[in-house]
């Protein structure tokens, strides 16, 4: 049975070890705090945990960097000694690339299979979006163990690097852009009339049945045009979005939250 080091217990690395309950790994996660280690104990039977890195990452056929970004490089630091050679290394630092890892983790001497792992915050869920850019030197076999472990708590795709940038400003921000349209559609049912907690339910709900009608491919404006009928309210509603510059606003959001 493989190791699987979860380095940082928190939200994201305890989503991630809450989803490889029931699979073929041994998972041990690292917290520092006495109220992190019993949240975990009792929310991920099954899980081991410790307060040492170090421990964790021994013998650990694969480790998950899932620590603040601002204690990151100390981290690595204190952990590279005892990673194995050949280890899988799977970074959900945002703000490391694989030049840093690289860097960082003095890969080459040992033989490392590096790559970038960015979830979204529906990983709780299991329902995120999660990208995994590769190092030049990760093989198909291991890039389908990475694959593996983040399709558990929804989607996973292999991008390369370059596109990190826009693909996190799409679906790591585009969770906050999708939320704030929920909660402008169910201000103005206020307006209308419908009461708070019911038309933000609402608003949610018609996101989730507009975002299925698209799960076989179709393309939104296709969808669009079945619900938009000559001269109807719809038609009058859309109208009003792009008079008060919506798809521009959306555009110039990805842009502005697009890290190159």
């Amino acid at each position: 049975m493989k190791k699987i080091a979860i380095i940082g217990a928190g939200n994201m690395g305890g989503a991630i070890a809450a989803s490889l309950v029931g699979a073929d790994f041994r998972v041990v996660c690292t917290a520092k705090t006495k109220i992190t280690i019993d949240r975990i104990h009792k929310e991920i039977p099954g899980v081991e945990i410790t307060q040492s890195n170090v421990v964790a990452v021994s013998d650990a056929d694969i480790i998950v960097l899932a620590v603040k970004p601002y204690i990151s490089a100390g981290v690595i630091e204190e952990i590279n000694p005892v990673i194995k050679p050949g280890a899988i290394v799977l970074s959900v630092v945002a703000t490391l690339s694989l030049a840093d890892l690289n860097c960082l983790l003095h890969s080459s001497e040992r033989e490392m299979k590096i790559m970038r792992v960015i979830p979204n915050t529906a990983i709780r869920l299991g329902k995120s979006v999660t990208f995994i850019a590769p190092d030049s030197n990760v093989d198909a076999d291991t890039l389908a163990v990475a694959e593996g472990i983040f399709n558990r708590s929804g989607k996973a795709f292999v991008i390369e690097e370059k596109s990190m940038g826009a693909c996190m400003a799409l679906a790591s921000c585009g969770i906050a852009y999708f939320l704030r349209f929920i909660r402008a559609a169910a201000e103005g049912s206020v307006e209308l009339g419908l009461r708070p907690t019911f038309a933000t339910q609402i608003a949610a709900l018609t996101a989730e049945g507009a975002a299925a009608l698209l799960a076989d491919g179709a393309h939104p404006e296709a969808e669009i045009d079945k619900v938009t009928t000559p001269g109807g309210i719809t038609i009058k509603g859309l109208n009003a979005l792009e008079a008060n510059g919506f798809t521009n606003a959306v555009i110039e959001a990805l842009r502005a939250s697009c890290v190159k």
